[in-house]
């Protein structure tokens, strides 16, 4: 397919979703912070710049529901398509936040077009406003339990919420008046998708438990050609010790001022596995697996 074609596909999809998008943004204004997630998306939708851009056939979409693994995915692409250098300042200079370049004009279209192949582009999007092409999708899942927990950290020390963490749990996280909407929404629209795009489907805890196999399962899904040699230093800059040494070079928070309660280093905060059960208590559990139960997963 050519480019030409691949760009009017892309259009064409896109079109078909602007009535259920109006629709959807007029309703969304009466629903409180959730609406921070679907007016970006709106924004991004009928983005002129936005209907520019054409996916090439190397490029690297890494997708995940926030708080899922993304920076770390961003991290060890970047090892692997690069000697590894870390003379960037900040991650998002080499693996671009796609959505969110566009929207807040940090980049256009051109802008993009301008990366060297593969590019890697970071996205928090949904399977319905993902742009389609025949590029390599990377979707990395993550315990909700987890997501759940990191997720108020997140809030808390970036987006300065002062509630609780049953606060959250209950009426932002569970209902998805969060940014990027409902876990089980975004995990189930890719897992039930993934046959239509050329996806793997990666999960963060397996990454956890063995790195070294997941380096090989990634290199050979991108047609990446990966240096037995490179290894064991490419295992030590994705580790989460290096990563947490380097921070300023992945918090996406470091330009916001100081005064507004920025808590430094708090982006990559553990990094480990578990935690969502230590820390839902009986009733969240309950609740978490009741909502589980409408999803076929």
């Amino acid at each position: 397919m050519s480019e030409k074609e691949l760009k009017d596909r892309h259009n064409s999809i896109l079109r078909k979703n602007v009535s259920s998008a109006l629709k959807l943004a007029s309703a969304g204004l009466r629903k409180g912070s959730g609406i921070f997630l679907f007016m970006d998306e709106f924004t991004y939708l009928i983005r002129g710049r936005y209907l520019d851009f054409v996916p090439r056939a190397d490029d690297i979409f890494i997708v995940t529901y926030p708080r899922s693994g993304t920076t770390w995915m961003q991290m060890i692409l970047y090892q692997l398509t690069t000697a590894g250098k870390m003379d960037f300042p900040h991650i998002c200079q080499v693996s671009p936040w796609f959505e969110r370049f566009l929207t807040r004009n940090v980049m256009t279209a051109e802008d993009f077009d301008n990366f060297p192949s593969p590019r890697i582009f970071k996205t928090h999007l949904s399977y319905k406003w993902i742009p389609r092409g025949q590029c390599k999708y990377i979707y990395v899942v993550r315990n909700g339990r987890d997501v759940a927990v990191s997720y108020y950290h997140f809030y808390v020390s970036h987006l300065f919420f002062k509630g609780s963490f049953s606060e959250f749990f209950k009426d932002f996280f569970m209902t998805g008046n969060v940014q990027f909407g409902l876990w089980f929404d975004h995990v189930a629209g890719w897992r039930e998708n993934k046959s239509h795009l050329d996806v793997l489907f990666l999960e963060y805890e397996e990454l956890i438990r063995d790195l070294g196999e997941g380096l090989e399962k990634i290199a050979g899904f991108c047609g990446i050609e990966l240096s037995p040699d490179r290894v064991p230093e490419i295992l030590r800059r994705c580790s989460f010790d290096f990563m947490k040494q380097h921070e300023d070079k992945f918090d996406h928070a470091m330009g916001k001022v100081w005064e507004q309660g920025y808590k430094q280093n708090a982006f990559l905060r553990q990094g480990r596995t578990g935690e969502g059960k230590l820390r839902l208590t009986p009733e969240q559990e309950h609740f978490f697996k009741q909502k589980a139960g409408e999803y076929d997963a």
